[in-house]
């Protein structure tokens, strides 16, 4: 139990300085990680390239929001924390989906703990992953069992690929916590790979956030409210 507890630990603390980072730095670190897995494992690196690209048309840009009272309102996004990925198939499908979901993740702000008991995945990506420029505990691995007592820690969201009747015990788990609620991202469908392939995939690691800027006055300017007007 005390590893587990340091590996969420270590990947919160890589979390607060890898949610500040830019969009820009962040895909740069995972385009080396794509270009470093792309000598093992060129099928793999292709998952990694598509959702950077696919996640750049819809997190890297900041929203303008409209400014009732003549303030700036900015909608962006930021990671929810630690995400959990839970792996419990070996096949080169589930290899897929597992990277997708771990490449959403980091794309979206979230640091990674993969619990995997895919042995040459799990070599294939940690050694990508010191060849990349990732900041250090971003990315962690831990057998498969370990999911359950890190389910018990703070994580902010969870992946899943494998078998149905294992997704329910996990949804069960979750549904038990305190705490903040946690989505449950699941692939269990390995022939469609649903999830692998979809690109608002990055969406489902997200928090939206908004930052208000009165450039007015204090509170701004209400008279531009012009409550009552015919106009609205």
């Amino acid at each position: 139990m005390v590893h587990q507890v340091t590996l969420f630990s270590d990947a919160f603390s890589a979390w607060e300085n890898w949610n500040l980072t830019s969009f820009e730095s962040k895909s740069e670190c995972l385009l080396a990680l794509k270009k470093a897995l792309q000598k093992a494992q060129p099928s793999l690196a292709s998952v990694v390239s598509y959702h950077i690209a696919q996640a750049s048309a819809l997190l890297a840009e900041t929203h303008q929001l409209v400014g009732p009272t003549g303030e700036t309102n900015e909608l962006y996004t930021a990671g929810r924390g630690v995400a959990l990925i839970i792996q419990n198939d070996v096949s080169e499908q589930a290899q897929k989906s597992a990277v997708a979901q771990l490449t959403a993740a980091l794309i979206a702000g979230n640091t990674v703990i993969l619990c995997s008991d895919d042995v040459k995945l799990s070599e294939k990506l940690e050694a990508a992953y010191m060849q990349s420029s990732l900041p250090m505990n971003l990315v962690q691995f831990a057998p498969l069992d370990a999911y359950h007592q890190l389910l018990e820690q703070d994580v902010r969201s969870v992946g899943y690929v494998g078998k149905p009747e294992v997704e329910l015990n996990i949804n069960r788990q979750l549904a038990k916590r305190e705490g903040a609620i946690v989505g449950l991202v699941s692939e269990t469908d390995l022939a469609a790979l649903s999830v692998a392939l979809d690109p608002h995939l990055s969406l489902r690691f997200i928090t939206e956030r908004t930052r208000t800027i009165n450039i007015t006055a204090v509170g701004g300017n209400a008279t531009l409210l012009e409550l009552g007007s015919e106009a609205h």
